[in-house]
Order: structure tokens, then C-alpha cells, then sequence
């Protein structure tokens, strides 16, 4: 018998010799690929006999239960008697064990019928993701497997394991890493169509290799760029590529949902078996939901997928095309060309094409990057989760949260729900609940603000207050009721999900508190932190979200209720000490010193936190010299979340303003992210008040670039769904119209130009705008203005001020 050691990185079901398998795909610790089968995991699911049954003799009928399925017989291998707890009550289940994963639903279905079944469970659990929660192992880690060295088709070595087991923490570092991007043959004014279209250009980018293949020859010095006879050649030349570069990842951008259906349509055509899969097999795409393609053994990152569902929250940009993601977190864009030429180009000029190619593979290099770039925050989710990367990756928020959940309950010996029904869901999605306190500023400026808010406020509510479904309504507490509601939880015994939500809070605390004392953390510390943030921080939505497992409206509407509560009370105390209480919402509150002091701010901090319960804690979260708070649209009172604060450090925090949001052009972003600089941090109205003239003069003379006034809409279904006809919907639908592939999520961009007609009849595509041909008065009155004319309400200036040419007297009342 030989031991080995490795890192799991793709785990796969398998039939192997009739029985059931999991194939674990992954790197020995020198650096090897392998695979490693263990046949020794049964699938199974639970059963839950009615309070009335006779459980031996219902055993035994499961036992001899025997189905004719077209695949063969169903049979059950054996069952045992398990006592779970499923949410505050321990229930007696029979554990029904099958041969293989495809016949537990079938045997399923076949006993929930019987009268003395009241229902079964974990049915709907992959088998997979039975076997890891069951056996401990984390993806990526070191785990040690004993067992001896097997014959099977496959690319790797194959170690059948007679044992396995966890070993440590340590993840594989060096992962080999492809990054690849196709362009095709799309003509001008017609629809991406990959049945038709080919792909002319494959671009691939790994750790010092480059290549983009291509079957139109021109003359290059490009040593990167391979030309070959044909588009057939250029698929079976990926494929050659991928099995000789051996990636562990094999990455994109958008590569669910263009690029690899792209090449599994061009390859379907001619009959290629994209056989890429680390056991021969072919590239599968699960059709269930969204795209997803995979490949066994090889674990196909879409960058794009955790970037737009799981990062989004922590990046300053709201657009996440592979150009301003780049540019946010690797500091470079993509190279400009006009893809709208390449099919002439590829017709007709060849000698054009090589700008394509450095095109292409800038894409990749730029996708190559992202995806290092992610890699440690996916490995952390990863080892939170206990899933694979491949799982992980795709994941929205509450899915994430759910398999942390999953992944803890064989630890607390928790039976898991089943997800809901059709029916069920329905219904929940009618319930609501109210959302956090927010107590209103009075628009102005002001100086010596000082900012507190609650450390983490609705995950240490859930925590110090013991809420979830298990514990709601318990027997013994209902003296302990919800602020202003009917329910009350348990404060005798900590529940399941609290206690699992607690451990993610203390574990951040510690890393956080490692991450101060290292002059330079490291990365992983740094996603570490994030990942552990983001998971506690989405099990508030989990309960409320309606397709969740241990769904519970009363524990969401409980978390807003006591939320309320606690900073109803801060701002009650705060104002009982004689602060200016400015502004709250939610889980902060910001105060004006006036006469007193930081330090008396800071005491008051410290008289709140001796109050609260558990790991609940009122922080300081800064002291910012000056700070604005504009109007809201109508009524005297400031507008939620729109504020801008200069810190003593000089940096401006900006929130709410149209400097963070879309639907504005770049000229009227940049024009009040320098009004809220020269105000805040030169304390020169009169100089920000010149500067918006000087813009508005410039529009008048159309001296302001094109690309300043474009404007970005993203839709937000599609184009038949919208009643009323926006700009934005008037492009996309001459977009559809010219055979543009637009639906929801399109980014729309758009210029309005000079001329006759409403707004909509003159917004134009940018390609097609000269330069200059933009309507002045729209992107003065429409854009410009808006941006501002609040900021200098607050000064006391009108819309009409700042449009006349003539200069105002009243300027600089507030800075003397």
C-alpha cells in the first residue's frame, strides 16, 4: 500500500465497475496532477416516519424495495436508525442507503407515498456534496490518501484510495493558470450568430506563454501569432494547446456565456470532439439555470461570474466589463480598436489584422491577471464553504451562505430542510418586512463630524440574540420579546445558525487584529478577512430570501426590528448628552461635535458598548474637519445617503452623489467630484462656482469631448417589457434592429445629439456621433446641473445662478 499526499481541486461523481464513485482531481504537493477514487461513500437519504409508526417494520419494507428503472435495478444497500435535529425538534429517521446517486430520487419517490412516511430529506443534496460535508476534506487543502496506483483511462495518474483523510490547512500555490479569448467573424449589422459565424482569432495567455491563432495570413513580426489553414485547424490547435500547457485552470472572461458555447457550437459543426476533460471526456455544459461549462478534472473559472456576483459589493465601479474591471483592480484596460471593422478588415484588408491579434490577446493577458488577482478570495470561500472552485466561483451571496450552513451540519448533527417547492415559494415572496431607522439631516455644511456605527450590526443581532428558525418562539422565554413585534427566540440555548454565524465573526475579529499588527499582510490574510465579511454579512438576506433552505421572515423581520431599536437608542442617548445628532441610518450615526470634544465622543462610545449584549460593539469610525449633506429632491430635509466628508487625512468620502452611480456621462461626474474638492477641500465656493462655468461655457462651444458625454444605461429586462420608452431603450431597440445581441444586463451607451424631436429620437449610438454634434442645452440642463445645483442649494445659489453668465455676488458665505 503507498501513501501519497495532494490538493483536491475538482471532485466528480462516477459509475465505476456499478458502483459509486468520487473521482478527486488535483496536485500532489510536488506539483504533479492526479487522481485520486474513493468507492468507498454510499449515497443515501433520510426518511421521516409519521409519530404513529412502527419504524422496524417500515425499515424492513424499505430494505427488499426493489425498482425496474431503465438503467437497471434500483435497490436499497442497507438502512440504520439516526436520530437529526431538524430546526428545535430531534427527530428518529431512517437512513436509506443506495447503490448509486441516480436512484436515490427514484427510491425516494417511490416511499414518500407510504402511509407511514411523513417525509423525506437530503434527497435533493448532490452527492458530491454529501461526500464533502460527510468526510471532512476541504478543497485545496493537504489531504494524505492510502491505497495503491490503478489502470483507468485518463490523462493522469489514477490512485485508487482505501483511505483518505484531512491533513492540514495548506493550500497549493503554484496553480498553472490559461487565459483565453476568441473574437469572431461578426459582420457589421448582424446578429452574433455562432451556428454561422466563425471564429477567426484565439487568443491564450498562461505564466511565459502567449499565443493567438488565427487562419488569415498576413505578414507579422508578432512571434506570438500562429496561423493556421482554417478554422477546424484552429480548434483542434486549442485543444492541442490545452493538453500539451496541462493548465490546473482554465480561464475567461464571460467564458459561461460566450466564449466556451461559442467553441462547443464551432466545434459541434465539424464534428470535433472537444474531448478536454482530464478522463477524455467532453466538455460538458449544464443546462439546468444558467451555462456552465465544465471540463472534468480542469476547473473552468469564469472570472467575470465572481467578479459581478461576489466582489461586486467591494469595487468602486458598477460596470464589469473586462475594461473598467481591469482598469479598477490591475490599473490597465483594454487595447482600443473597432471591432465593428474586423469583419471588413478580415474580408478585405489582412494587412489590418494585427491589431486584432494584440487585441485579443491583451484580452487574455487581462483576463490572465484578473484571475490571479481573485484567486486568494475564491480560495477563501473555498475553504469556508467546503466547496470546489469550480462550484465556488458561480455562487451567489445566499447560496454561499447556505453551503457554509451545510458544511457545518454534520458537526451539530443538523438535518437539512429541503428547498421549497414551487408553491412555497409563491407564497413567501409575498411576505415583507421593514428595512433599518434612518434619521434625516438638515442640508448644509458643517464642521468637526465625528462618525460612529455598529461593528458588523446585523450579524452580531443574529449572534447576541440567538435568532433563527430553531430557536423562534421557544417554550421557555417569551418574556424576551422583539422590539415592537410578537416573536421572541430562546436565550437559554444557542441555536445552530447563530453559533456557526458567531464563529465567522470572532474568526474575522482575530484576522483583522493580525492584519493590524503586520506592517505589510499578506493577500490572503486580506481575503481572508473579506470572505469571512461578506458570509456573515448575507446571512441577514438569507433569511429573508425566499428560495433559502432555512428560510424565516420572523428572524428577518427580528434583525431590522432590534437593529432599529439600538440606534434609535444611540441617537436618544447621544442627544440626552448634548450632541448634534446630524445624520443615522441603519447602523451608523454621525455627530457634530460643536463644543465638545473628541474624547468626550469617544467616552460616549464607551458608556453605549458596557450596554450592549454579546459581540455587539459601537466603533469609531472617524473625525472629518468638514462634511456636506445635500437637500433631497423635495421637502427641507437632507437626502439619504448623500453626503461628502474630507477626513483629516485629506481624502473625500463621497456617498449617494452621481459621482458612484450610472446614468450619468463622465462630464457631469467629473464636474461634481471637483465641486465637492475645491468645497470641501479648499474652501473656495467662488472657485467652484467659476470652475462649473467654465464647463458649461465649453459645452457651449462644444469643446468638451465626445467621449465625456457618452452615457451608460444598463437594461434592465427586455426591450418588449419597458412601457415607457426611454433613451436608452430607443438605442438598444435600433441596436436589435441592426442585429445587435441586446437584452437584459446590456450595457446601452448613448449620445444626445443636436436637432429636432424629444430626447429619445435624437439619443444615438457614440460611433455614429461626430465629434462635437451633441446637444449643449441637454448636457447643461440635464447633466451638469443636476450634478450640482444641490451642493450650491446648499449655499444658497439657484439652478438659475449657475446657468447665467453674470457672476453672483453670494459666494463664500460658510468659509468667510
Amino acid at each position: 500500500m503507498e501513501t501519497i499526499q495532494f490538493h483536491p481541486l475538482d471532485f466528480v461523481y462516477k459509475a465505476r465497475k456499478d458502483e459509486a464513485a468520487i473521482y478527486i482531481y488535483g496536485k500532489t504537493t510536488d506539483g504533479k496532477s492526479i487522481c485520486v477514487v474513493d468507492n468507498s461513500f454510499l449515497p443515501y437519504f433520510y426518511v421521516r416516519p409519521i409519530k404513529t409508526a412502527d419504524t422496524l417494520v417500515l425499515r424492513k419494507e424499505i430494505e427488499v424495495l426493489r425498482l425496474a428503472l431503465k438503467e437497471g435495478e434500483a435497490s436499497v444497500v442497507k438502512t440504520e436508525i439516526v436520530e437529526k435535529q431538524l430546526l428545535n425538534e430531534k427527530v428518529s429517521l431512517i437512513k436509506v442507503y443506495t447503490k448509486l446517486p441516480t436512484h436515490v430520487y427514484s427510491i425516494k419517490k417511490e416511499i414518500e407515498g407510504h402511509p407511514g412516511v411523513e417525509n423525506c430529506y437530503e434527497y435533493d443534496v448532490s452527492f458530491v456534496n454529501h461526500y464533502l460535508m460527510d468526510s471532512g476534506l476541504v478543497p485545496l487543502t493537504t489531504v494524505k490518501a492510502e491505497g495503491e496506483f490503478v489502470q483507468e483511462k485518463s490523462r493522469v495518474p489514477v490512485f485508487l484510495a482505501e483511505k483518505i483523510e484531512q491533513v492540514s490547512s495548506d493550500s497549493y500555490k503554484n496553480y498553472r493558470i490559461l487565459a483565453f479569448d476568441i473574437e469572431t467573424y461578426n459582420p457589421f449589422g448582424k446578429r452574433v450568430l455562432p451556428e454561422e459565424h466563425p471564429i477567426v482569432m484565439l487568443g491564450l495567455h498562461g505564466k511565459n506563454f502567449r499565443k493567438v491563432i488565427t487562419w488569415k495570413r498576413f505578414k507579422t513580426d508578432l512571434d506570438y501569432i500562429e496561423f493556421v489553414d482554417g478554422e477546424i485547424a484552429l480548434l483542434e490547435r486549442f485543444k492541442e494547446i490545452i493538453e500539451q500547457y496541462a493548465p490546473d485552470i482554465l480561464t475567461g472572461y464571460f467564458s459561461d456565456g460566450f466564449d466556451l458555447p461559442y467553441i462547443i457550437s464551432r466545434a459541434k459543426k465539424y464534428k470535433i470532439d472537444l474531448d478536454l476533460g482530464l478522463d477524455y471526456s467532453k466538455v460538458l455544459m449544464d443546462k439546468r439555470g444558467e451555462k456552465k461549462p465544465r471540463i472534468t478534472g480542469l476547473v473552468h473559472l469564469d472570472v467575470f461570474k465572481f467578479i459581478r456576483r461576489t466582489m461586486a459589493t467591494s469595487l468602486e465601479t458598477d460596470v464589469y466589463t473586462l475594461d473598467a474591471v481591469g482598469s479598477e483592480l490591475l490599473g490597465e484596460q483594454k487595447k482600443e480598436v473597432d471591432l465593428n471593422k474586423l469583419a471588413h478588415d478580415w474580408d478585405n484588408h489582412p494587412e489590418n489584422l494585427e491589431k486584432y491579434c494584440e487585441y485579443n490577446l491583451h484580452d487574455a493577458y487581462l483576463t490572465f491577471n484578473l484571475c490571479e488577482k481573485i484567486l486568494p478570495n475564491l480560495e477563501e470561500f473555498v475553504k469556508i464553504v467546503r466547496l470546489p472552485l469550480f462550484e465556488v466561483c458561480r455562487m451567489s451571496f445566499s447560496k454561499l451562505v447556505e453551503s457554509y450552513i451545510m458544511s457545518q451540519a454534520k458537526n451539530f448533527n443538523v438535518l437539512v430542510p429541503n428547498k421549497p417547492g414551487y408553491n412555497e415559494i409563491r407564497e413567501r415572496k409575498t411576505h415583507t418586512y421593514k428595512g433599518g431607522f434612518v434619521f434625516e439631516p438638515q442640508p448644509g455644511l458643517y464642521s468637526d463630524v465625528v462618525v460612529f456605527d455598529f461593528r458588523s450590526l446585523y450579524p452580531t443581532i443574529i449572534s447576541s440574540h440567538n435568532i433563527s428558525g430553531a430557536s423562534l418562539e421557544c417554550s421557555c422565554c417569551e418574556s424576551s420579546k422583539v422590539p415592537n413585534e410578537n416573536y421572541w427566540f430562546c436565550v437559554r440555548k444557542k441555536s445552530f445558525l447563530p453559533t456557526i454565524l458567531e464563529a465567522l465573526i470572532t474568526r474575522r475579529m482575530r484576522v483583522k487584529e493580525i492584519i493590524k499588527e503586520q506592517e505589510k499582510p499578506s493577500q490572503m490574510l486580506r481575503a481572508r478577512s473579506e470572505a469571512l465579511k461578506i458570509l456573515a454579512n448575507a446571512f441577514y438576506g438569507y433569511y429573508g430570501f425566499f428560495a433559502a433552505r432555512w428560510y424565516c421572515i420572523e428572524c428577518a423581520r427580528s434583525i431590522t426590528a432590534y437593529a432599529r431599536n439600538y440606534i434609535q437608542s444611540v441617537i436618544g442617548k447621544a442627544q440626552g448628552e448634548n450632541f448634534d445628532v446630524l445624520y443615522s441610518d441603519t447602523d451608523s450615526v454621525f455627530l457634530v461635535l460643536g463644543e465638545k470634544t473628541k474624547e468626550d465622543a469617544l467616552d460616549f462610545m464607551e458608556s453605549i458598548n458596557t450596554n450592549l449584549p454579546g459581540l455587539m460593539e459601537l466603533e469609531y469610525e472617524g473625525f472629518y474637519p468638514y462634511g456636506l449633506f445635500v437637500s433631497a429632491k423635495a421637502g427641507p430635509y437632507g437626502a439619504k445617503k448623500k453626503y461628502a466628508l474630507l477626513s483629516e487625512k485629506g481624502n473625500l468620502v463621497i456617498t449617494g452623489f452621481e459621482t458612484v452611480r450610472r446614468n450619468w456621462s463622465l462630464i457631469a461626474k467629473e464636474t461634481q467630484e471637483k465641486v465637492l474638492n475645491i468645497i470641501l477641500k479648499e474652501r473656495d465656493v467662488k472657485k467652484a462656482y467659476l470652475f462649473v462655468r467654465s464647463v458649461i461655457n465649453d459645452l457651449r462651444a462644444h469643446k468638451v469631448p465626445n467621449e465625456k458625454v457618452i452615457i451608460n444605461t444598463q437594461l434592465q429586462k427586455d426591450i418588449s417589457g419597458y412601457d415607457a420608452v426611454g433613451p436608452h431603450v430607443a438605442v438598444a431597440k435600433r441596436m436589435e434592429a441592426k442585429g445587435y445581441d441586446v437584452g437584459p444586463g446590456s450595457l446601452i451607451q448613448w449620445v444626445v445629439t443636436e436637432g429636432k424631436g424629444i430626447i429619445r429620437e435624437r439619443a444615438k449610438l457614440p460611433e455614429v456621433v461626430a465629434e462635437g454634434e451633441y446637444d449643449e442645452d441637454y448636457y447643461i440642463n440635464n447633466q451638469v446641473i443636476p450634478a450640482v445645483e444641490r451642493i450650491f442649494d446648499v449655499l444658497g445659489y439657484t439652478k438659475e445662478s449657475l446657468v447665467e453668465s453674470k457672476e453672483q455676488s453670494k459666494l463664500g458665505e460658510f468659509f468667510g
